[in-house]
């Protein structure tokens, strides 16, 4: 099921998008929605399947369909942000750029590091290039969205702690990064000014669905830069899964719906890996959207 979180005429409404078209989900569960805060993730979640059963049944032919002026992050509350380094492929290309093999400590766990829940940006926004950068770069990621609490998870357990799964953006000033990690901390200024979502969550149970039997999510997703795809890869391509990624996230610390755990940069995912020569740096006027049957959209236009 797909869920986002759209502006009309009568203010901000959760909708559930089926078949291409919009309904009010609070309509349909009874709940308020957009008023619910931290409680949103359990609202749905306990109506995931009384939705479901509407959905099948024909009903939402019955309903007024509602035409978003624009769409929001797609979760009315958004917590503490993880940002982890789990494909491989990426790794490897973005050290060689650099001269460094991939380190073997990268094989331990999976690795990563807060990143800001200040400048958060829906899809169909416009991103503005920093001032102290001429290398800005996009980075094609995947997130799951916490939606029950837990401490020291298990794999095994992961996914009941999971509420959701979208596209996700984290925009990088790759010429401040070389000298923030230059100095071994970070980084920190070259990501906190954007992180963009998706249009939608897709409903964790869904996305089940799409996992092989090494718990991977086995679908295409692409960047098209200007019109142009520049880059398309697999999610199947993870290293470290999600159910990786929750556990050691989880380990001695409590993580509370609302907390954001991004996949890291898809193997080819960013201009970093692709080249300058192949894919030039954003500059303003510059479009970029991400794209996934199984994910929907993330479109961004920088100014």
């Amino acid at each position: 099921m797909k869920i986002g979180q759209v502006v009309t005429d009568d203010g901000p409404r959760i909708v559930v998008s089926h078949e291409g078209k919009h309904y009010d989900l609070g309509e349909i569960t009874g709940e308020d929605l957009e008023n619910s805060g931290k409680s949103f993730f359990f609202l749905v979640q306990k109506n995931l399947e009384k939705t479901r059963d509407f959905i099948s049944s024909g009903k939402l032919e019955q309903m007024d369909e509602i035409s978003p002026k624009s769409f929001l992050i797609p979760v009315p509350h958004v917590n503490q942000v993880r940002d982890f380094y789990a494909f491989e492929e990426h790794v490897r290309n973005a050290r060689k750029k650099r001269g460094l093999e991939v380190p073997p400590e990268w094989y331990d766990f999976p690795a990563y590091y807060y990143s800001g829940n200040s400048s958060l940006y829906p899809s169909d926004s416009e991103i503005a290039r920093p001032k102290f950068t001429s290398e800005l770069d996009f980075e094609l990621e995947l997130a799951v969205i916490i939606g029950k609490e837990g401490k020291d998870i298990s794999k095994s357990d992961a996914m009941d702690h999971a509420f959701g799964f979208v596209l996700m953006n984290d925009w990088s000033a790759r010429d401040q990064q070389r000298k923030e990690m230059s100095i071994g901390l970070g980084p920190s200024k070259s990501k906190d000014f954007a992180t963009s979502f998706g249009r939608y969550v897709v409903t964790a149970d869904e996305v089940l669905s799409l996992m092989d039997g090494n718990s991977k999510i086995d679908s295409e997703v692409s960047v098209i830069v200007n019109g142009r795809e520049v880059t398309r890869n697999n999610l199947n391509t993870m290293y470290w899964t999600f159910q990786h990624l929750i556990s050691w996230a989880s380990t001695d610390v409590t993580l509370r719906p609302g907390d954001i755990l991004m996949s890291g940069t898809v193997g080819r995912g960013c201009i970093l890996e692709l080249g300058p020569e192949e894919v030039e740096w954003l500059k303003p006027g510059d479009v970029v959207k991400f794209e996934s049957s199984a994910f929907g959209e993330l479109n961004s236009r920088i100014v």
